[in-house]
């Protein structure tokens, strides 16, 4: 392959990469998410005593997620409109909220709510 060859799919490949890193930047609500409380009622309580082994949000490019409760991984779909963030997993919908660096949600609608600080 000569070099003038070589030289034009590296910089394809840069350009490509480029690319895929400002896809999310799009939507300021991209980004991995821990959850630092979840709140039943009245009652508030750190996230590592709901979830001892974590929870997170990553809400990544063209509308893909990965959430983590306790340690089990679901892949999933997401949207957002403003500050509003639907996240589906396993077909059902959860609606929350996003504001600066804070997102607040159900997940799978049971009653608690779940505070998520990137």
């Amino acid at each position: 392959m000569n070099r003038v060859v070589k030289k034009g799919l590296a910089l394809l490949l840069v350009v490509v990469l480029a690319m895929s890193l400002c896809a999310c930047s799009k939507d300021p609500n991209c980004g991995k998410y821990v959850c630092k409380s979840a709140k039943v009622g009245d009652i508030t309580v750190a996230a590592n005593e709901v979830y001892p082994n974590g929870a997170s949000i990553d809400l990544q490019t063209a509308g893909a997620c990965k959430v983590v409760l306790d340690g089990a991984e679901y892949s999933g779909s997401w949207k957002s409109e403003n500050s509003n963030v639907t996240i589906t997993l396993e077909g059902e919908e959860s609606k929350g909220t996003v504001s600066g660096n804070t997102l607040t949600i159900d997940i799978y609608d049971v009653g608690m709510t779940m505070v998520f600080e990137r």
